[in-house]
C-alpha cells in the first residue's frame, strides 16, 4: 500500500506526449474519413482513431523501450493518462463532431433554393452568427475549391465557431459536472463494470515484479489470438489485387427475413464488437440478444394487425421504438431515484455541510461540479434563448437531452457495447411531445439548428468523461491538473480538426472529400420546413407505447431486486432500438454463446484465461486495419476498403 495521500501534478512529459498524441488523434481521425472514406473510425464509443495511434505509436514503443531501457518507459500511469486525453481528442474528428457542426454552418447561405423553400420558411428566424455567410464566396469556395491565387476566408469562419464551441464547452463542462457528481454513485454503490474501460486498462497493464515485457503479451493464448487475426487480415489484404478469395471477417451483412410483416434479423460478426463483447456481464448479452426477437416479434405481430403509427416526430422506427426509448426514460428516471441519497450528500458537501464524500476522489470538487451545473445550464439556456427558443421549451430541451445523455452513458458504464447509439433525439422528441404547432418559427428554427449535438452520441454523451472518471482512479499519484490537460485536449484536437476541414475543402473543394456534407446539411435544414409545413405531435397510440416501454422497464427493474435468478437485465430492453445493436445483434449472440459455454466447462476460472486469447484478436485486429489503411493510401486510394475497419 502506498504511502503518499496527496497526488501529485501530472509530469509535462506526460502532459505534452498526450498533446502531441492528441493532435494525431485528431488529424488522422479527419485526415482518412475525408479523404479515405474510413469514417467509421470515428463512430465507436472507443474509435479505431484512438486506439490505432496508441498501440503504434504509444503502447508497442513503450514495450520496446521497456525491454531496453524500463527506467526511461512510461508507467502505467502515464499510459493511463495519455489514453485519457487521447479519449477526450477522439470526440471532436468528422462523426463525433465535425461532421454535424460543418454542415450546419455552411448549408443555408448555400443550398437555399426556391425549391426547398429554406429563405420563405425559416431565414427570417436564422442566426447568422451562427453560420458562415457567403456574400463574398466564402461558402461557395468551401465546397467547390478557391479560385488559382485565392486565399482562404479564415475570418468568416471565426466568428461562427467561436458561438458555437462557447455552446459546446458548456454542454461538456455540464456534462463533466454531472459525472463528477454520479461517479462514486455509479463506482462505489452500483459497482458499474465499465468493461471498455477494463479492456483498455488490461492492454496498457505494466506488471509490477519488473517483468520487461508484461504478462499480457507473453500469455501464449494471447499470443494465438494476435497471430490467427492478423494472418487472416494481411490474408484479406492481399485479396485486394484479386488473387487470394476473402475470408469474410468482418463479414458483408446478411439478413434472415420470417416473414415480409417481420423485420430482418441482421446477421454479421464483427471482431471489434465481439472482443469487447466478451467483457461484458452474460445477463447483459442475453438480454440485448432476447430483446432483439422480441422487437422483431413485437413488431411483425403489429404489422400483421395494421397497428402502425405513421408518425417519426418521437423516434424513428415505430411504435416499437418509441416503447423501448419510454423504458430508456424510466431507466435514466429510476437511476436518479436511487441516488437519491447520494445526490443529497452531494448538494449538502457543495453547501458546506460535513458529509463523508471526498473532493479528492473527484475531476474536481463537488462545490465546482453543483455550482457549475447551475451557472452551465443558465449559459445553455440564454445561448438556446439567443438563437430562438422561447425559456420554457429551452428548459425542457435541456432536460430531455440530459435524459438521453445520461442514459447512454449509465447504459455503457454497465454495459461496454461499444458500438451503440440511439435513434431518440433531443429536438425531434421535445417537437413531438410539445407539437410543432405550438411552436414558434424561432423556436423551431433553434432546434433544427441542434442538430449539431442533440443527435450527437459520441461527443456530448458523457461517455467518454465517465471511463476517465474511472480511469483516473488507477493514476495514482500524478492525476493531479488531469482536466487541465483534458480540457487541452480537447481544445487541441478542435483547432486540430476544424483546421484541417477548412483547409481542404477550400484547396480540394469540400464536394469532393468523403464527409458528406451536402446531404448532411441539407437534411438538417429540411426537418426545420417538414416541422413548419406539418403539423407534428405525439399520437395517443405513441403516448400508449412510451408509457407501455416505462412500465416494461419497471418490471424488469423489479424482477432484479425480488428474484436472485431473474436472467433479464433492463439495458437489453432500453437500446432495443438502437441500429448497431440491431445489426451487431449475431456478434453480441455469439459472445453470450461463448462465455455460457466456457463458464459451463470451467467455471470463471476458464472465462478468465481466455479473456487474452480475444485482448490478442482485439490488437491483431486493430493492427490489421492500420495495415490495410496504409495498402490502400498507396495502392487504392480512389477505392478503399472501407469493409475492413469493421
Amino acid at each position: 500500500m502506498t504511502t503518499i495521500s496527496k497526488s501529485q501534478p501530472i509530469m509535462m512529459r506526460t502532459a505534452l506526449i498526450g498533446l502531441i498524441f492528441s493532435v494525431i488523434v485528431s488529424l488522422w481521425g479527419q485526415y482518412a474519413s475525408a479523404q479515405m472514406n474510413y469514417h467509421y473510425i470515428t463512430r465507436t464509443q472507443i474509435p479505431l482513431c484512438l486506439m490505432a495511434p496508441f498501440l503504434l505509436l504509444i503502447l508497442i514503443p513503450n514495450l520496446l523501450l521497456r525491454s531496453r531501457n524500463a527506467s526511461r518507459a512510461l508507467n502505467t500511469s502515464e499510459l493511463i493518462t495519455i489514453f485519457c486525453m487521447g479519449l477526450v481528442a477522439s470526440m471532436v474528428p468528422d462523426w463525433a463532431l465535425v461532421r454535424y457542426l460543418v454542415s450546419l454552418i455552411t448549408a443555408p447561405n448555400y443550398f437555399a433554393s426556391q425549391e426547398n423553400q429554406w429563405a420563405e420558411r425559416f431565414f427570417e428566424f436564422l442566426p447568422q452568427w451562427l453560420v458562415v455567410p457567403n456574400d463574398n464566396g466564402q461558402v461557395s469556395y468551401f465546397y467547390a475549391g478557391l479560385p488559382s491565387g485565392g486565399s482562404i476566408p479564415w475570418r468568416a469562419w471565426f466568428y461562427p465557431l467561436f458561438w458555437w464551441m462557447s455552446a459546446m464547452g458548456a454542454l461538456l463542462f455540464v456534462g463533466t459536472c454531472l459525472i463528477v457528481i454520479l461517479r462514486k454513485q455509479w463506482v462505489e454503490h452500483e459497482r458499474l463494470h465499465f468493461p471498455m474501460g477494463e479492456v483498455a486498462l488490461r492492454l496498457m497493464e505494466i506488471d509490477e515484479d519488473g517483468s520487461r515485457i508484461p504478462r499480457l503479451y507473453r500469455n501464449r493464448v494471447f499470443q494465438i489470438g494476435f497471430m490467427i487475426t492478423i494472418a487472416i487480415m494481411c490474408w484479406n489484404i492481399i485479396s485486394f489485387w484479386g488473387f487470394l478469395p476473402r475470408i469474410p471477417i468482418p463479414n458483408q451483412y446478411t439478413s434472415i427475413v420470417l416473414d415480409p410483416a417481420f423485420p430482418p434479423l441482421n446477421i454479421r460478426l464483427a471482431p471489434f464488437v465481439l472482443c469487447f463483447a466478451f467483457f461484458v456481464n452474460l445477463e447483459i448479452l442475453f438480454s440485448v440478444w432476447v430483446f432483439q426477437l422480441f422487437r422483431i416479434i413485437e413488431m411483425g405481430m403489429l404489422n400483421r394487425f395494421g397497428i402502425i403509427s405513421g408518425s417519426t416526430s418521437i423516434v424513428p422506427g415505430g411504435l416499437v421504438s418509441i416503447q423501448l426509448c419510454g423504458g430508456l426514460i424510466m431507466f435514466v428516471l429510476w437511476g436518479f431515484w436511487m441516488a437519491r441519497g447520494h445526490l443529497k450528500q452531494v448538494v449538502y458537501h457543495a453547501f458546506g455541510r460535513k458529509t463523508e464524500l471526498r473532493d479528492a476522489d473527484e475531476l474536481f470538487s463537488y462545490r465546482t461540479a453543483v455550482f457549475g451545473l447551475i451557472a452551465g445550464a443558465v449559459y445553455l439556456v440564454a445561448w438556446l434563448n439567443a438563437i430562438g427558443f422561447t425559456v420554457p421549451i429551452a428548459v425542457l430541451f435541456l432536460f430531455f437531452l440530459y435524459v438521453f445523455y445520461i442514459g447512454i452513458a449509465r447504459v455503457l458504464a454497465e454495459g461496454g457495447l461499444v458500438n451503440l447509439d440511439l435513434p431518440i433525439n433531443a429536438h425531434a422528441f421535445t417537437v413531438g411531445m410539445v407539437g410543432s404547432a405550438n411552436l414558434t418559427g424561432s423556436t423551431l428554427t433553434g432546434l433544427g439548428l441542434t442538430n449539431a449535438f442533440a443527435r450527437n452520441w459520441r461527443t456530448f454523451t458523457m461517455v467518454s468523461l465517465s471511463h476517465v472518471a474511472w480511469l483516473r482512479d488507477s493514476i495514482w499519484p500524478n492525476r493531479g491538473m488531469l482536466m487541465l490537460w483534458l480540457s487541452a485536449a480537447f481544445v487541441v484536437s478542435v483547432v486540430t480538426s476544424f483546421s484541417y476541414v477548412i483547409y481542404s475543402g477550400y484547396t480540394q473543394g469540400a464536394d469532393n472529400l468523403q464527409v458528406n456534407l451536402t446531404s448532411t446539411g441539407i437534411l438538417f435544414y429540411d426537418l426545420i420546413v417538414k416541422w413548419m409545413r406539418n403539423a407534428t405531435s405525439i399520437s395517443d397510440l405513441e403516448i400508449i407505447f412510451l408509457t407501455s416501454g416505462a412500465a416494461i422497464n419497471m418490471l424488469l427493474v423489479a424482477g432484479r431486486f425480488f428474484f436472485f435468478w431473474w436472467p433479464l437485465n433492463p439495458i437489453g430492453f432500453v437500446i432495443g432500438a438502437s441500429a448497431p445493436i440491431m445489426n451487431f445483434v449475431f456478434t453480441f449472440f455469439v459472445a453470450w454463446l461463448i462465455k455460457v459455454i466456457l463458464m459451463r466447462m470451467g467455471g470463471v476460472s476458464l472465462y478468465r484465461k481466455t479473456q487474452p486469447l480475444f485482448l490478442g484478436i482485439l490488437v491483431g485486429y486493430i493492427l490489421g486495419v492500420v495495415m490495410a489503411y496504409a495498402v490502400d493510401t498507396v495502392w487504392f486510394p480512389d477505392t478503399p476498403h472501407a469493409v475492413e475497419i469493421f
